[in-house]
């Protein structure tokens, strides 16, 4: 059988192969120096085991070209809006066309035609039109809403993008874990970091640089299957536009966004994806769920599709790429935390 990369989310109850077509498994031992007087040669005691696994994962089924990266413009109001249930406690507006929400204002909900305290609202959503009303809050619907939605529209001329979702992994490892772990290194998650870079063509009306010099925070949208099956929203801000090119040529402009992070305790997340009936592989969707929520995965490493090594790690970098004349494809990195098993 086939090499394989398998990851789970649920403590290896499940398991599903990465769509991947390239990876590799890496153990590095720190080096101790232990030559002492009267040897000839230098001595070396091995130290703490370090592992990682690094893959990609292609979005099967949707070549690059179909995506579409999208900014927010003017917002608009939208008053007394249907709501749908979602599960819970957590709703969403109908119209799919109002849910991206302005965060300049507050949007206000009723129940049955009656206001909704702020008092008995957990969270909000703006990126993708939701709130969460608190566990002690019972609606009895209809549930309404009234704020402000954003209208999108492409960003520029873009041909290539790269969507960078990485994340630190803090070194928690104490003598004790060493001692039982046979001397592998523990980790957890530190903080993540989101960024995206766009290249295109240049076109006067994109006015990356007044952007830049306005420094305007944005919702961006990335879409990779271009119908909405896998969105991924946040709010950012440029950081850095170039242009270059030869005489006679097409003018070409790179910009840099970065995540920027609101300091309102009713938004729930700075940066998300949300799924929707998608074709994205579940291994994937899963890995996108665990970095997000600083969530640790076990993973298989499996040179013949069957034997194999077995751990858990922190998902550092999921990233995503892709472009014109190439494939929708993440870059998935893993911190290995503890020891590795045999499969089977």
């Amino acid at each position: 059988m086939a090499k394989r990369i398998r990851v789970s989310i649920d403590a290896g109850t499940t398991y599903y192969t990465l769509p991947g077509n390239t990876g590799d498994l890496k153990n590095d031992a720190g080096t101790l120096d232990d030559t002492i007087f009267g040897q000839d040669f230098s001595s070396t005691q091995t130290g703490l085991i370090n592992w990682t696994v690094s893959a990609n994962a292609l979005f099967k089924g949707f070549a690059g070209y179909v995506a579409t990266i999208k900014k927010g413009g003017t917002p608009t109001a939208f008053t007394d809006e249907a709501f749908t249930l979602v599960s819970g406690k957590t709703y969403k507006i109908t119209d799919a066309t109002k849910n991206m929400w302005s965060r300049g204002v507050v949007p206000t909900f009723k129940d049955n035609a009656v206001a909704v305290s702020a008092a008995n609202i957990l969270s909000i959503d703006y990126l993708f039109g939701r709130v969460t009303f608190v566990s002690s809050y019972t609606p009895t619907g209809p549930i309404t809403g009234s704020g402000s939605y954003v209208p999108s529209a492409a960003i520029g001329c873009t041909n290539a993008f790269t969507l960078s979702q990485k994340a630190n992994a803090n070194d928690v490892t104490c003598m004790t874990d060493a001692q039982a772990n046979n001397g592998n290194r523990e980790f957890d998650y530190g903080l993540k970091t989101v960024s995206l870079e766009l290249k295109g063509i240049y076109k006067a009306a994109d006015a990356f640089l007044a952007a830049l010099k306005t420094r305007a925070e944005v919702i961006i949208e990335i879409n990779p299957d271009g119908s909405g099956k896998s969105v991924a929203r946040g709010y950012f801000k440029p950081t850095s536009t170039d242009f270059s090119g030869k005489v006679g040529d097409l003018e070409a402009s790179t910009v840099m966004y970065m995540l920027s992070v609101p300091d309102d305790a009713l938004v729930p997340y700075p940066f998300a994806w949300l799924h929707t009936a998608t074709t994205l592989n579940t291994g994937v969707v899963n890995l996108l769920t665990a970095w997000a929520s600083n969530e640790i995965v076990d993973i298989q490493y499996l040179p013949d599709g069957t034997n194999g090594f077995h751990g858990q790690a922190v998902v550092t970098d999921i990233s995503l790429a892709g472009g014109l004349e190439a494939m929708n494809e993440f870059t998935v990195n893993f911190q290995g935390s503890g020891d590795t098993t045999a499969v089977p």
